[in-house]
């Protein structure tokens, strides 16, 4: 019998596979097309990817603590050239944003939201290049 698994087998330096470049392209390949069939988007109107840059996810990973980053999926009002909007003014879109990890599974960042005057540390990264725009 086995021993039920504790968060920490789960949150380390090594989680993760690396794929093919055919089974990355497959998977990729699938969410494009669940995209346009079931949600009716034309190819141009998908969100394929984000790029994050080098500096700024080294930045990310060499937070105290931190073995890994989880990724979130979310979404924000934008206009056609990606900048951020308010409801009205734009269309909501996917994006991502990545946060570092502990070894217990907790996120690495502190919540301001809601205090008078307090602006994050940027403990979190967000508004990559998305594809498409830039691909």
């Amino acid at each position: 019998m086995h021993e039920p698994r504790k968060s920490s087998d789960k949150f380390h330096g090594d989680v993760g596979s690396f794929i093919t470049a055919a089974d990355a392209k497959s998977r990729t390949r699938q969410h494009r097309a669940f995209e346009e069939g079931k949600l009716g988007l034309k190819p141009d109107e998908v969100t394929k990817a984000e790029f994050f840059g080098i500096n700024r996810i080294s930045k990310l990973m060499g937070r105290k603590d931190c073995v890994g980053i989880r990724i979130y999926y979310g979404k924000r009002y934008e206009d056609a050239d990606g900048d951020p909007t308010t409801q009205d003014k734009g269309e909501l879109k996917p994006r991502l944003v990545l946060v570092g990890v502990r070894a217990d599974g907790s996120d690495i960042f502190e919540d301001k939201e809601g205090l008078k005057d307090m602006i994050g540390d940027g403990d979190a990264l967000a508004d990559g290049a998305p594809c498409p725009q830039f691909c």
